[in-house]
């Protein structure tokens, strides 16, 4: 309504952006500056404070930020105000490259979670209680940080690892960037949401699967005494020229989830059950439902041809990896099951595909030692020298090969001859360069 009421007022613009509201297919008419009425995101006192007071209270959070850069800056604002260079955080290998942008900006050293890896899902397993009490007997700890959901939808015991941490003092920091709908969830066989599990700060992105605009995220907050340092972080990387049509999606995808989310949400269990089944019937390969994944992410077997035949229908997945097909299903799924039901359609063609021959998978060697922190060797001079050449030297750069996305080094590590081995496979299969950026 603010917006509304502004855009009729404002006839005579003399400020920026500088389509001027003249340009109506760009939405123009909604898209202003820091005008009078409208606050300021970087000390929100008026519309936006009272906006970001209703979100924190729909997830029961002691506070909510509005984040316009994606939870991406929510991730690094988070690790800069718990940690400075040389405290020691718990990090899982599988994380977010935002997470290494944190570290960089923070001087914060790496203890990295070395997660189990599944061959059979070709995936990395949640980190256990187990392996992050064993860092805390090891490591003076300040802060800690998990994944929950990850891109498929695995989740850790989230609310055994903040007791954990929190028994020693440490915060947590939660990206649940993949998770703002599981609040709305209960009793539907969604993971607990880190809100929930009453984890220190969590970053979540609504517009991954809630109603709101590429971009628009937030942070929740339960320790008050983190507040005033997250906000000075916050300022630190949020852009000046914060958009309001992003602001505005985030009021809207808060009301509409509270409004509308359980709702929707139980009418989407129903579909995904359906797919779940026939998907079975017909033999696909589809990933099963358990209490620690987001149903939500639905999961076929890849197939020589699929990706091709769904996109000829118009089905477009979230992701195609070499064995496996990721849908990511919404609120709005529910309320339009079109796209359900053209899934189901196609189940009889897929069925008719060859199954893909699986090739011999390999194990990923342990993460390589972290010799020093990333902000340390980012800002040395990096050379780029063939993988037969790199033994011995320190990474500067983050070595994921995608698909899969498995983190093989990162910055200040030192490379073994294990990673090298590996390395070459993957060159070999064509998903690394035969170089590496060393120091």
């Amino acid at each position: 309504m603010r917006l509304k009421s502004l855009a009729r007022r404002d006839r005579f613009p003399f400020h920026m952006p500088g389509h001027k509201g003249k340009f109506p297919s760009l939405f123009a008419g909604f898209d202003p500056t820091e005008l009078p009425g409208l606050d300021n995101l970087h000390c929100p006192e008026g519309v936006l404070d009272r906006i970001q007071r209703r979100v924190a209270g729909i997830y029961r959070a002691e506070k909510t930020y509005f984040l316009v850069n994606g939870s991406s800056v929510g991730i690094m604002a988070a690790i800069m105000a718990l940690v400075k260079p040389g405290d020691h955080i718990i990090v899982p290998r599988s994380c977010h490259k935002s997470v290494l942008a944190g570290l960089i900006h923070s001087g914060a050293m790496p203890i990295w979670i070395e997660q189990e890896f599944c061959l059979q899902r070709n995936h990395w397993l949640p980190p256990t209680v187990e392996q992050v009490k064993g860092i805390l007997a090891s490591f003076p700890v300040r802060a800690a940080l998990f994944t929950s959901p990850d891109y498929f939808g695995l989740v850790p015991p989230i609310r055994a690892l903040a007791e954990l941490c929190h028994a020693a003092n440490i915060p947590v920091i939660v990206d649940e960037a993949h998770g703002a709908h599981l609040a709305f969830g209960d009793n539907l066989g969604l993971p607990e949401s880190a809100v929930a599990a009453k984890c220190d700060i969590i970053v979540q992105s609504p517009h991954k699967t809630l109603p709101a605009l590429t971009q628009a995220a937030w942070m929740h907050l339960h320790d008050l005494q983190l507040a005033e340092p997250l906000q000075q972080t916050l300022n630190l990387f949020h852009t000046t020229s914060p958009s309001y049509m992003l602001l505005a999606s985030l009021e809207y995808a808060g009301a509409y989830a509270k409004a509308q989310g359980p709702k929707l949400l139980r009418r989407l269990s129903l579909l995904v059950r359906l797919l779940e089944q026939r998907g079975k019937q017909f033999n696909l390969g589809v990933w099963p439902r358990g209490s620690q994944r987001d149903w939500t992410k639905f999961l076929l077997q890849n197939r020589p041809g699929l990706p091709e035949l769904l996109i000829g229908k118009g089905i477009f997945p979230e992701m195609v990896e070499s064995d496996k097909i990721l849908f990511m299903l919404t609120m709005a799924d529910a309320l339009d099951p079109s796209g359900v039901a053209a899934l189901l359609r196609v189940f009889p063609e897929v069925a008719k595909l060859p199954e893909s021959i699986v090739g011999d998978r390999v194990l990923p060697p342990p993460l390589p030692v972290q010799v020093c922190t990333p902000r340390e060797i980012w800002f040395q001079k990096g050379e780029k020298v063939p993988l037969d050449r790199a033994l011995g030297r320190i990474v500067r750069q983050v070595i994921a090969p995608y698909p899969p996305g498995i983190m093989i080094a990162a910055p200040g590590q030192q490379l073994s001859r294990e990673q090298l081995e590996y390395l070459a496979l993957l060159h070999r299969r064509r998903m690394v360069p035969e170089w590496v950026e060393v120091v």
